[in-house]
């Protein structure tokens, strides 16, 4: 050991002495001022002693110069010491107990601007509920209007379809394709119909009833009982509870 670092170590044995009696927050950055400044001041003046070495004692300590600005095993003790440690523990809880503080704060605010606001926000919830609810019920109304609109006029197409299929009586190959082609075609519009709700209102064997059958004559029946529908002259027509056109019937006597 040279007799530079000999003073070095004396010097640092000499402000462990007296760490007791320095605050935790002056440790740190005392100490690193006072070991710096000593081992700049040993190089810049040499004692006697460090001026009986030879030049290779000098170019050691011009070497070694730079190394005195990095923290020494010293003051890496000092920053792990318990006294360090427990006050940096101090400021880190100082700090937790600021930020809860802002959060108290921003939580009162919060709950302060609920108890003004939420009464009017949870009307304005149900306002809007309630007319995308009636929204709702208008498009739907507006689709029904539609599809009993466009099925009233398609009726009086699948009467002239109904009668010609009655009237008709295929007598060689040529007719029968014919009339299978409107067969087709008349297929296709009772798929379009099932596909928008459009069916038939049962009319023979069920009960007379006013507001889907409409009564052109009555007639005697062995095969039914009195108010019983037993024969139908015109389909009728409904979209699921709308009616488009009331059976024409005849009734039981």
């Amino acid at each position: 050991m040279t007799i530079r670092q000999v003073l070095i170590t004396s010097l640092f044995s000499s402000i462990a002495s007296v760490d007791a009696f320095v605050t935790p927050s002056q440790i740190s950055s005392q100490v690193v001022l006072n070991s710096a400044a000593a081992s700049r001041s040993i190089l810049r003046y040499p004692t006697p002693l460090a001026a009986e070495g030879d030049d290779a004692t000098e170019a050691e300590a011009k070497e070694a110069a730079p190394e005195a600005e990095l923290p020494s095993e010293e003051e890496s003790d000092i920053l792990n010491s318990p006294a360090f440690l427990k006050r940096k523990m101090e400021v880190l809880e100082s700090d937790l107990a600021a930020l809860a503080k802002e959060v108290d704060e921003a939580n009162a605010v919060y709950l302060k601007g609920k108890e003004e606001w939420g009464p009017k926000f949870d009307l304005l919830n149900k306002e809007s509920q309630v007319v995308q609810d009636r929204m709702a019920k208008q498009t739907q109304l507006g689709m029904e209007t539609a599809t009993l609109d466009v099925a009233g006029k398609m009726l009086g197409v699948i009467d002239n379809y109904e009668r010609a299929f009655g009237a008709m009586k295929p007598s060689n190959d040529e007719e029968v394709e014919i009339t299978e082609a409107y067969q087709k075609t008349y297929d296709m519009i009772m798929d379009a119909f099932a596909a928008l709700n459009v069916t038939k209102v049962e009319t023979v064997g069920a009960e007379f009833d006013y507001e889907l059958h409409q009564a052109v004559m009555q007639l005697p029946s062995d095969e039914f009982d009195e108010g019983i529908v037993c024969q139908e002259l015109a389909p009728g027509w409904r979209c699921g509870d709308k009616l488009i056109r009331p059976a024409m019937v005849a009734v039981t006597v």
